[in-house]
């Protein structure tokens, strides 16, 4: 029989909070885009944290704050009034966003130098990391992965790969109907560029990223139990620019910034900064003329506006700002980050990894985030958030990867301000993955299922004095649209 105290279901006050404050990243077209589509849509008319394992009422004993008594404690949502003046008054210290990216929390690590890229193409066997807290994972290149594992045969597979090249295979699984992992078709090269390893707990920690993408061709399991896969690597097709083949030569002076990059390789460059002039979008409508398809089809396919569109969108729709985190530039990377920083479901991802082409990935991202408008809880659909208040705390992105120290994987994402949740244990500074903040365990106030946690700043000048870290796999972004069921949308 349960004997913990009857839950009081607590609703955040959900009030605004003072966000990093940085400077704007200017718009990446001295024209801004919405204007130029709009004109050239006239001028074509009449053309077509913390230790929680949110599993089970075993883990709740090691997750909660457990009384003197060996009861359950749960704890008021509240903040002192001391706290809100400091985050009014324009005097707080800012908080170092260069922190969580770190991942102090895993101690003193040693540096492995090297970096191997495997051809694209190529079929090779790489070693498949498969551990029960990385099931709902799906690493995506460029991803950040901290991880501690303890199992004899995987650390023994960790270190044979750090004296090799680094680099192992994570694949996403999920329980079959025979209780066996089954795996995706498409996965993610991780290469270590930072361990370290406990000798009186057998423990490895790592820090590992997101390379190659891979597609599964087999997979065999050898005596240790160890998991062996054969890939092929996927490559990265460059579409390049629409019109490179039948643009008016004669006009590629109008396109360029400066008379010294006056060549036609810098007409149609892909770099953000060297085909954006105030004439390059009458240029790009008269090389529109010498096809059979209007400029808006090709706008459809060129990368660097669907850049500049996924940008605009974040700006608009959230609290993100992208002179505050490495927003990338290049279409490729840009593709990428969105997949790991937008809360997109397993599907999605694995979808994006299938796609070959930057544009592809980028008309798909776009198409996702248009239609974001809420975060519900997984389990039962309560709202627990709204699309409008994530925003980041660390330099890579509002969403992130960390690991507790039962080496239980989350990926978070943080929000300004979230509600329905209810709280357990009291604020802890242990072992919390962004320091300076104690961590509170939260749970959705209308299924009690374990939603993420509050974090609670140490020093009142500290800002942003308060956050929400939502967990991937326990909330789900609704969309505009939605069915009982999701499924990715293919656009191509």
């Amino acid at each position: 029989m349960d004997d913990r105290p009857a839950r009081e279901d607590e609703q955040d006050d959900g009030e605004e909070m003072d966000v990093l404050e940085e400077d704007d990243m200017a718009l990446l077209d001295p024209q801004p885009l919405d204007m130029v589509l709009a004109e050239e849509a006239l001028q074509d008319e009449g053309a077509c944290q913390g230790s929680a394992r949110p599993v089970g009422d075993e883990e709740w004993l090691c997750n909660a704050m457990v009384g003197d008594d060996g009861e359950y404690e749960e704890y008021e949502d509240q903040d002192s009034d001391q706290s809100e003046e400091s985050e009014g008054d324009g005097t707080g210290e800012m908080y170092d966003t260069t922190l969580p990216s770190r991942h102090v929390y895993l101690g003193e690590t040693e540096e492995l130098r090297g970096r191997t890229v495997q051809e694209e193409n190529d079929c090779v066997s790489l070693p498949l990391l498969q551990h029960v807290s990385l099931m709902n994972l799906v690493l995506v290149p460029t991803q950040t992965l901290p991880l501690s594992i303890s199992q004899s045969v995987q650390v023994s597979m960790l270190r044979s790969v750090i004296l090799k090249d680094g680099t192992f295979g994570i694949v996403h699984s999920k329980p079959t109907q025979d209780g066996r992992p089954g795996l995706a078709k498409y996965g993610t090269t991780a290469e270590i560029y930072e361990y370290q390893e406990e000798d009186y707990s057998q423990t490895m920690s790592i820090k590992a990223k997101g390379r190659q993408r891979f597609k599964v061709i087999s997979t065999h399991r050898e005596i240790t139990g160890l998991t062996v896969a054969k890939v092929q690597i996927l490559p990265e097709i460059q579409m390049g620019n629409p019109f490179e083949m039948m643009r008016l030569q004669s006009l590629d002076k109008l396109t360029l910034p400066s008379p010294e990059d006056a060549t036609s390789q810098a007409a149609w460059k892909r770099d953000l900064n060297s085909v954006r002039t105030s004439n390059c979008w009458r240029v790009r409508r008269r090389n529109a003329w010498l096809t059979s398809w209007p400029l808006w089809v090709y706008n459809q396919y060129d990368d660097l506006l669907l850049v500049q569109r996924v940008v605009n969108e974040l700006m608009n729709n959230t609290m993100i700002k992208p002179a505050a985190v490495k927003l990338p530039r290049d279409p490729q990377d840009l593709s990428h980050w969105a997949a790991i920083n937008l809360p997109l479901d397993n599907s999605h991802r694995l979808f994006l990894l299938s796609l070959n082409t930057p544009t592809q990935r980028l008309k798909y991202i776009l198409s996702v985030l248009t239609k974001c408008k809420k975060l519900t809880c997984v389990q039962c659909g309560n709202v627990i958030g709204d699309f409008a208040d994530i925003f980041s705390m660390s330099v890579e992105g509002p969403q992130g990867t960390f690991v507790n120290p039962g080496g239980y994987v989350h990926e978070m994402l943080t929000l300004t301000k979230a509600t329905n949740l209810t709280y357990y244990s009291r604020p802890s500074t242990e072992h919390s993955w962004f320091p300076g903040y104690a961590w509170t365990i939260a749970s959705c106030s209308s299924c009690h299922s374990h939603i993420g946690w509050k974090f609670t700043a140490d020093k009142h000048k500290l800002k942003p004095q308060k956050f929400y870290g939502l967990t991937r796999k326990s909330m789900r972004a609704k969309l505009i649209g939605d069915g009982d069921e999701e499924e990715p949308q293919h656009i191509i």
